[in-house]
């Protein structure tokens, strides 16, 4: 009798590591890593686009690069909503879809002026998706988009669109951003949200005929919870770099169109001091110090009178960029943002009268660039005390 209940007890142990029920291998499933969302007005339709991989192949090949190109698999329908749009694809795809590990969103720009709420609010209800989403927009193909690869023949994981970069310096970069990052700047009653923009380049390579590469190319701004429109890449980079400390800028120093060095720019945290005089809406002063590396001397100059025109170019350079956010209603600077933590009132009084931005081209009373060059790169210079 023992024996027996010995034996029903071992095998009673064993079950459970027989393997998870239901649970389904790697290769029996297809992955969407990306999701992209268009919208056409005048049928009132939304168009759904995903990017799926199998790894059934990268199982087998046991870590080195396959010989033969991967395809992509690109699906695509439409909808009167997303979710019927979606549910079109879940019919036709075997292996059945997975939407564990998505993460990209693509939005077209009508989206963004016509259904942006709407799709928000689609998205946070869905529990597949995950806040760390890494959001785009553009005004291309998303079809084309997704189908673009890396390099060399190298899968879509490769591109700017899959490989989120974030190591210790950011150079040259617009920055990406999380679904979860945006929504905390989005519904905050001051300052901007940014989405970077991402388009496609037919141009930079060649293998014998036309590759093309995904690249970002400036921003889409909200103020409010309103889309306000774009900015270039060169003021989204400016922008980029006095809010990220990790950032690295290349900088091409010019005096009357005349190019005289270029520079490897870092900037510390920008140091805002508002007016306390006036406090019925945001005035302030700007200071930001600056270390900078010399690349090139292209023209020769004297160090003092260097770094004073350094200086004075990125003054410039950072009213020039503010004050073009203030043509379309965009506070570029963030400086909203913290005015109104210490001014609830005065913001409560402001945001009832709703007919008026809160800054003016005359809000910033001046910027202070310091700037501090740390190295040389064998160029000889002298500093004059």
């Amino acid at each position: 009798m023992n024996n027996k209940i010995t034996k029903f007890m071992i095998i009673l142990s064993v079950l459970p590591l027989t393997g998870c029920t239901g649970s389904k291998n790697i290769q029996d499933l297809t992955y969407i890593v990306s999701i992209g969302l268009d919208y056409d007005e005048t049928t009132d339709e939304y168009s759904a686009f995903l990017q799926g991989l199998n790894f059934a192949n990268v199982a087998k090949q046991e870590g080195s690069r396959p010989t033969e190109p991967i395809p992509t698999f690109v699906g695509s329908a439409k909808g009167k909503t997303l979710n019927m749009a979606v549910s079109k694809l879940y019919k036709v795809s075997r292996p059945p879809l997975f939407f564990g590990h998505t993460k990209t969103l693509v939005l077209s720009k009508n989206v963004l002026k016509y259904k942006f709420k709407e799709v928000l609010e689609d998205i946070g209800r869905n529990r597949s998706l995950r806040p760390s989403l890494q959001v785009f927009v553009t005004d291309m193909s998303i079809e084309e988009i997704f189908n673009a690869k890396g390099l060399f023949d190298y899968p879509p994981v490769y591109t700017v669109l899959l490989t989120e970069e974030k190591s210790e310096g950011i150079q040259n970069e617009i920055d990406s951003t999380s679904l979860m990052h945006f929504l905390r700047e989005y519904y905050e009653p001051m300052g901007t949200a940014l989405i970077p923009n991402i388009k496609i380049d037919h141009q930079s390579w060649r293998a014998g005929e036309e590759v093309t590469s995904l690249f970002l190319d400036g921003y889409s701004v909200f103020q409010d919870s309103t889309f306000k429109g774009d900015i270039s890449a060169n003021d989204s980079m400016t922008v980029d770099w006095l809010k990220n400390k990790k950032n690295s800028l290349d900088y091409a120093l010019y005096k009357e169109d005349e190019i005289l060095s270029t520079f490897k720019l870092t900037a510390d945290e920008p140091k805002v001091k508002y007016n306390k005089d006036h406090s019925n809406f945001p005035e302030f002063s700007l200071e930001v110090s600056v270390e900078a590396e010399l690349i090139e001397k292209i023209n020769n100059m004297p160090y003092n009178e260097l770094q004073a025109t350094l200086q004075k170019s990125l003054e410039e350079k950072i009213t020039k960029v503010y004050k073009k956010g203030i043509e379309k209603q965009m506070d570029l600077l963030d400086v909203g943002e913290r005015w109104y933590r210490f001014h609830p009132q005065k913001f409560k009084e402001l945001d009832e009268r709703g007919d008026m931005f809160y800054l003016t081209h005359d809000s910033l009373k001046q910027v202070k660039v310091k700037v501090d060059i740390k190295h040389f790169n064998a160029y000889r210079y002298i500093k004059e005390d």
